[in-house]
């Protein structure tokens, strides 16, 4: 007889051999089941509290909570975006100019190789051959 065979039976159950004294007449024990947890006894007050909120009411208070700006406070947030503005197109150019640099260098590059090209078969053309 197979061992594993029978403790892992075609139904799923595991079969374990200490549960014998349990079940006699079934080849498969019953599963084991836990013990239902205690609930702590303790006296809590009774909440008022309405816990249906919606996103958008939480996103509404938050609005009508809102005090208007000073004419001070809208200068300096006016201000403020500017300089976002502007840090924002300062970076864009500066990425612009790191390519159109490499781009120089490597058209500067390309030019000096063609020179000395030029200069090697000058050099070639003009000596004599033998």
């Amino acid at each position: 007889m197979n061992p594993t065979h029978d403790r892992y039976p075609k139904d799923g159950h595991i079969r374990d051999d200490d549960d014998d004294e349990f079940d006699k007449e079934s080849p498969y024990v019953a599963e084991k089941r836990l013990p239902e947890p205690r609930l702590l006894d303790l006296d809590l007050p009774h909440s008022e509290l309405d816990l249906t909120m919606t996103f958008d009411s939480i996103l509404s208070e938050g609005v009508s909570h809102q005090k208007p700006f000073t004419p001070e406070e809208q200068k300096v947030q006016k201000r403020a975006s500017n300089v976002l503005k502007l840090s924002q197109e300062n970076e864009k150019l500066q990425e612009e100019l790191r390519a159109m640099t490499e781009r120089l260098e490597a058209a500067e590059r390309k030019q000096r190789e063609l020179a000395q090209k030029n200069q090697s078969r000058g050099a070639s053309a003009s000596s004599p051959s033998s």
